[in-house]
């Protein structure tokens, strides 16, 4: 049974708890790395001093030399390093590898048998480390050799947690190979292996590109381990990635080099007049006093200083899943060096793999960090969600108002969209051109539409990715006739190149625009019903045909102007959220919804032991869950329903589809309204 639970998601990161036999710790989190024989700074220091959660060491270390082994032996591992937190193990695997010892230096079952002698909380197989220079062929033995490893040492963990280390190289396609084995087998933990030559001659894109082949195969109710990264500046990133799990020696090893980590890089403390950060160490003492102080005081303090900045930086890490703002510190962070930049990137290109993860229903602003902002998978998707759900396609007319969407279009322009609401769908729509593509005037309030700061300077990529989303857009409405409001903002000369493509009347101002959809008779249209149908549409995939009934009414905020509720009867089956744009139904509204015709995406089934405890208000657990679509996102308001369809509650999903069923605990759907 898996020991790990998800609290909150951002990007393909999760914030989590993960359970052992000595306490339950938070996720992300980064373990430093703890000699037996070395404690200038103890385990409990760690914890207590600097809030680290939980320590690694090394089996192989301990059990070759005599002195550790006995007292582990005799005291267990927690008695060696007197520490009662959560303690990893390491099998030895890396120090064949650095110190190139002969194979049978470490048998495999023994080293296993050992770390459960120890009471380790979770034990490493000894797996096949494959240097990045070797040849495909070398890598590919080495998967398999590992995978059979770990195939008979499985079965001896008892009741050890045991992590098993993924292989292959800087082949992606080896890395997918021995994520999709290694994942047929009951290991608690799944770590990257084979990383630290990429990281430390900075071949962060290889990183990311292992990472993200592994994570496509590995179970989601699985911790992943990010092994030997312990670079602050990296955390950000691999977070995002999905790494829930980081360790290293850094801390110490830059220390008695003379080097200090910070979330931005590295610098030497040789090079410095001001020490750079607001840790304790840099704030009570001065360079030149540092530099004075002979190599061993020195390298303690250095040490001191690393663990904090690399404590405080995965608390922040932390913060920005929780936050929703992971994606934009990554980008920041990503800054440091041109490499992990360039890790980005390719980051980047994968994008579909986390349209699948990245929770919807977001709510946090998101800030322009430089040209890879518009390539953000929040837009991608967005965008694409526009393509496949907007209901009013072929219109007689689509005018597009360019705009950099930072203030909301119905303050900005009220009186264009005053005469557009009362004409049809079917004669005329008004999209705004904006960095992160068009946005239709009916999901204005829909995030990220008007969560995003972008400058009035627009560098190249946006400019390209919003001319390419604007054809996209074009092409799917299919209008008989577009028009183009120039304004004077950045994004007004896009114009010439959409008019390469498609012939473009350009209107001189929004008096025109106004004029040209006065043009069209005013229909029998209300403007918050065509609103609310673009909505439905965008959310939920579906035609809302119950708002054209007499009986249904929708509440307006006296304040805003803005939509608030769905009223029936003085019932409210829907409620507009400010933050979102999105709606989220009343067990009444989910009664309608399921009326409607609603997909089966949107519902997600509980078996007969949940049923009343959800239908009387209670979370529906991942491990009550039977039935949830491939397809459903995090984030996303569903129906909770029993085994035979009868609606228990309405709620927003915590977990993917994919992930509820894998999921043995936490909650997978928070309820909103319940029948009971």
């Amino acid at each position: 049974m898996s020991r790990f639970e998800i609290k909150a998601k951002d990007g393909m990161a999760r914030l989590g708890r993960f359970t052992t036999k000595h306490g339950t710790v938070q996720t992300p989190l980064i373990m430093p790395v703890i000699h037996p024989g070395k404690s200038e700074i103890t385990p409990q220091n760690l914890v207590s001093d600097l809030g680290f959660q939980m320590v690694i060491t090394n089996s192989y270390i301990i059990r070759s030399q005599e002195k550790f082994k006995d007292i582990a032996l005799e005291k267990g591992v927690h008695g060696l390093l007197d520490f009662q937190g959560p303690i990893m193990t390491d099998s030895g695997t890396f120090q064949m590898y650095y110190h190139n010892l002969p194979s049978e230096e470490i048998d495999p079952l023994d080293i296993i048998e050992f770390q459960r002698q120890i009471g380790s909380d979770v034990g490493t197989i000894l797996d096949v480390f494959s240097d990045p220079n070797v040849k495909r062929e070398q890598v590919k033995s080495d998967v398999r050799l590992s995978y059979e490893r770990a195939k008979n040492s499985v079965h001896h963990k008892g009741d050890m947690l045991l992590a098993g280390t993924i292989q292959g190289g800087v082949y992606p396609e080896l890395r997918e190979k021995s994520a999709m084995n290694m994942a047929q087998l009951d290991f608690d933990v799944y770590p990257i292996g084979g990383v630290v030559p990429l990281m430390e001659r900075y071949r962060y894109a290889d990183v990311v590109r292992a990472v993200l082949a592994a994570k496509k195969h590995l179970p989601p109710d699985r911790p992943v381990h990010l092994f030997g990264c312990g670079h602050p500046m990296l955390f950000a990133q691999a977070a995002l990635v999905g790494c829930d799990f980081f360790d290293s020696a850094s801390y110490a090893k830059f220390a008695d080099s003379g080097r200090m980590l910070l979330p931005t890089g590295t610098v030497h403390l040789d090079n410095l007049t001001e020490l750079p950060c607001g840790c304790p160490v840099c704030s009570n003492t001065t360079a030149d006093e540092l530099k004075g102080l002979k190599k061993e005081k020195k390298a303690l303090q250095l040490m001191k200083h690393n663990l904090y900045v690399t404590a405080s930086e995965i608390r922040q890490v932390r913060q920005a899943i929780r936050d929703g703002k992971l994606m934009e510190l990554a980008a920041i962070r990503a800054r440091g060096h041109p490499e992990l930049l360039e890790a980005f990137n390719v980051m980047l290109e994968n994008s579909d793999q986390f349209k699948k993860l990245d929770p919807v229903g977001n709510t946090s602003s998101i800030l322009y960090t430089g040209p890879e902002t518009s390539r953000f998978p929040i837009f991608a998707r967005f965008h694409q969600q526009i393509l496949s759900s907007y209901p009013y396609s072929s219109p007689k007319t689509l005018i597009l108002v360019p705009d950099l969407g930072s203030n909301p279009f119905s303050d900005m322009m009220p009186n264009l969209i005053t005469a557009l609401r009362t004409r049809n769908p079917s004669d005329v729509v008004l999209g705004f051109v904006t960095p992160i593509g068009v946005v239709p005037w009916e999901l204005e309030h829909v995030h990220p539409a008007q969560q995003c700061v972008f400058p009035p300077s627009l560098d190249l990529t946006t400019r390209a990715n919003t001319i390419s989303r604007t054809t996209d857009f074009i092409q799917a409405l299919n209008p008989d006739k577009v028009q183009w409001v120039s304004r004077n903002i950045p994004l007004d000369n896009i114009v010439q190149t959409l008019q390469e493509v498609f012939h473009i009347e350009i209107l001189a101002g929004v008096a025109k625009a106004i004029e040209s959809i006065e043009g069209y008779p005013e229909g029998r249209v209300d403007g918050g019903r065509r609103k609310l149908g673009a909505v439905f549409s965008f959310q939920w995939r579906m035609k809302p045909e119950f708002l054209q009934k007499s009986d249904i009414e929708l509440k307006v905020s006296r304040k805003t102007g803005k939509i608030r509720y769905i009223q029936k009867d003085e019932d409210i089956l829907f409620t507009l959220v400010p933050t979102t744009g999105l709606l989220t139904p009343t067990y009444k509204g989910g009664r309608i919804l399921m009326t409607e015709g609603i997909s089966d995406r949107y519902m997600v089934a509980v078996n007969e032991d949940a049923a009343p405890f959800v239908a009387d208000g209670k979370s529906a657990l991942a491990k009550f869950i039977t039935r949830a679509h491939p397809d459903l996102l995090a984030g996303e308001e569903v129906l909770i329903v029993d085994r035979e369809t009868a609606l228990l509650a309405t709620g927003r999903t915590l977990l993917s589809g994919p992930e509820m069923l894998a999921f043995s605990r936490g909650v997978a759907v928070i309820p909103r309204h319940s029948r009971e």
